[in-house]
């Protein structure tokens, strides 16, 4: 199993919706994909298994002691999708007590079908308990970030300023920079910026496109329903960067 955790300094940046279409895009590469949610809010499962209706997820599964492959469903390209799933604020604050590393180790190791597929992890954002435990077993590991002034002021605080520091030999966490518009001045310097002093901390752009919004808000993804389109373009160039460097071999 190789497991990729997204995550990112606060919320409204696009990272769920990143995640869902990073899935099919690896999918579409022809890798065995299970995306899984440990975000309250539950978008996933509509973003990749939109005519879902279960209750049950891994936060349920949790709480019951039922096996998280209890909860998975069949999403979009054959990506299987572990809904975080209603849960109660008693159900929610076990799910943290209970998944201690070993455990939640354990439990994400149950969910894969074979060594190389990739599990990838949408989190909550900001920074908690679950999500260093969850970091401490990534493989590879995402932060997503807008081309705006919020999130570029908390680069520097973020993960102990991690994002400015040099690259280590083998990298395994990588910037996405989302919602680049050209048209707009400020977004267009963020990017330059980050093309001219940080661009190999940063695995990819993903440009602003109508496109991404009106497929998340249909429960599809840009790259299945819109794969010429601007967004599709970028995120599938990011899928073939993971593609590579999660699969056997050096990087």
């Amino acid at each position: 199993m190789v497991l990729v955790v997204v995550s990112s300094p606060k919320g409204g940046v696009g990272k769920t919706t990143l995640v869902a279409n990073l899935a099919v895009a690896l999918r579409r590469r022809g890798r065995n994909v299970t995306a899984v949610d440990f975000d309250s809010q539950n978008a996933l499962r509509f973003l990749l298994a939109p005519n879902h209706e279960s209750e049950l997820g891994i936060a349920r599964c949790t709480a019951r002691g039922l096996p998280w492959s209890d909860a998975i469903v069949s999403g979009q390209d054959g990506v299987r999708v572990a809904p975080y799933g209603e849960a109660t604020t008693a159900e929610r604050l076990l799910m943290k007590d209970v998944l201690v590393e070993k455990a939640l180790s354990e439990a994400l190791a149950s969910l894969a079908r074979s060594p190389d597929e990739i599990v990838i992890v949408d989190t909550t954002p900001g920074e908690g308990r679950m999500q260093e435990r969850l970091e401490a077993l990534a493989d590879l590991k995402l932060i997503v970030l807008l081309a705006d002034a919020g999130s570029m002021a908390l680069v520097p605080t973020y993960r102990g300023g991690l994002m400015l520091r040099p690259m280590a030999e083998r990298p395994d966490t990588f910037g996405i920079l989302n919602q680049v518009d050209p048209r707009r001045r400020l977004s267009r310097d963020i990017a330059d910026f980050i093309s001219a002093h940080a661009a190999e901390r940063f695995i990819g752009v993903v440009h602003y496109d109508e496109a991404l919004a009106e497929a998340a808000a249909r429960g599809e993804s840009v790259v299945g329903v819109a794969p010429g389109s601007v967004a599709a373009i970028d995120i599938d160039g990011i899928a073939a960067s993971l593609d590579r460097l999660t699969s056997p071999g050096p990087y």
